[in-house]
């Protein structure tokens, strides 16, 4: 128990840019909810999960390295308003979309809203993974 600590200590203090400072999860479903948020914790990231879009901006506090992963399809507020309201409020965010059912013209905006890429559920959590540093990455020289 001990050294799982330890190594999750040293995890978050890394200095990688492809590593998230806080990865914030919002979707309406629990079990997805969920399964992110104990995947980001094995990864030794910091995770904020939120079941709704209107949570989420209600809590939000900005970090050097924020990460958000997003539902596309939620109740009220979808993912893509989500990050069009981002926008409007000047936030730029990093984010992996998610969607069970991929929607074209939901997927295309959620891209020119800043997306940096949308998954189709199921995934393959290393998928996930690559996708949430490749959007740091990219962050990071822009």
């Amino acid at each position: 128990m001990t050294v799982a600590v330890l190594i999750m200590a040293e995890h978050q203090t890394s200095l990688d840019p492809r590593t998230p400072s806080t990865l914030y999860i919002v979707d309406d479903d629990h079990a997805v909810r969920s399964a992110i948020t104990l995947l980001a914790y094995s990864m030794g990231w910091q995770a904020q999960p939120y079941a709704s879009a209107p949570e989420f901006l209600a809590n939000y506090q900005r970090s050097e390295r924020d990460c958000l992963v997003l539902d596309l399809r939620m109740p009220g507020m979808n993912g893509v308003e989500l990050l069009e309201e981002l926008g409007n409020r000047g936030i730029t965010i990093p984010t992996v979309v998610i969607t069970a059912q991929k929607d074209d013209t939901l997927v295309s905006r959620a891209q020119t809203a800043g997306a940096s890429v949308v998954l189709t559920k199921p995934f393959r959590n290393q998928a996930l993974i690559e996708h949430i540093k490749n959007a740091l990455e990219f962050s990071s020289h822009h």
